[in-house]
């Protein structure tokens, strides 16, 4: 790639950490592939046009997020595991026999309107229309989960002539629009089933639900996804397991 301009008016982050978003970038997109061992820093300096010591800082920052494995005398490795992945994957949903769930789709569709003050408060306030993606899914032939996704509508125009979606919708935005999900918040709460999550989900009305919030953030930590979860909670949970590393 070309060396990174100081004045770049596309690019207005400190000059390492446009270093270390093309980097990340190169690994989200299997460029560099996990596993595979970084050019030394003085190639990797000279091919971005910065010093050292700006390269250094984009490599620790990286480190710091798991991206990344730097050791004396062997270099720099891209990590096997990376969080790129997990968020690529489904939530940690599991049935009573532990095994893991992976809903299909059932029925999507999307509206293209207005933004609420809360997408607005999500998505930035330079997002003037909103692409609303509904979603239920299904497992084992029983409707599962009901999500809501709101996007910028500017950042995916078309989305509603690619239906049906790919069930993994972060490859498709990746490919599609060039987003790479980077981030994601989650939050998970208790919820009781009102009168159209009960008909959507085939639950009686007050029903048990789990509640998952989520905040997707891009290469530049701009929030791009804003979804709304809710699950049945009679055949699955949500399964976390930590090791000592996570504390």
């Amino acid at each position: 790639m070309d060396g990174l301009s100081e004045k770049s008016p596309l690019l207005p982050q400190p000059l390492y950490k446009r270093a270390e978003i093309e980097m990340t970038n190169r690994i989200a997109t299997g460029r560099w592939a996990a596993g595979s061992q970084l050019p030394n820093e003085f190639m990797l300096a000279e091919e971005f046009g910065v010093s050292q010591g700006t390269i250094r800082k984009a490599l620790v920052a990286m480190e710091n997020r798991g991206l990344l494995l730097r050791s004396p005398g062997r270099g720099t490795v891209i990590c096997k595991t990376t969080p790129e992945e997990s968020l690529y994957a489904f939530f940690r949903l599991r049935n009573e026999k532990g095994e893991m769930v992976v809903p299909t789709p059932m029925r999507e569709s999307i509206e293209v309107a207005a933004p609420t003050a809360r997408e607005t408060e999500i998505l930035g306030k330079g997002c003037e229309a909103v692409a609303r993606l509904t979603r239920v899914r299904q497992n084992e032939q029983r409707p599962f989960v009901l999500e809501k996704m709101s996007f910028d509508a500017a950042n995916c125009a078309g989305m509603a002539e690619d239906l049906p979606l790919p069930s993994s919708l972060y490859p498709y935005l990746h490919e599609r629009f060039g987003l790479v999900i980077m981030t994601v918040q989650e939050s998970i709460t208790a919820a009781v089933a009102d009168t159209e999550l009960a008909e959507t989900l085939a639950v009686e009305p007050g029903a048990p639900l789990l509640k998952i919030v989520r905040i997707a953030y891009d290469l530049t930590n701009r929030a791009v996804e804003l979804r709304d979860s809710h699950y049945r909670t009679d055949f699955a949970s949500y399964h976390i397991q930590l090791s000592r590393s996570d504390h």
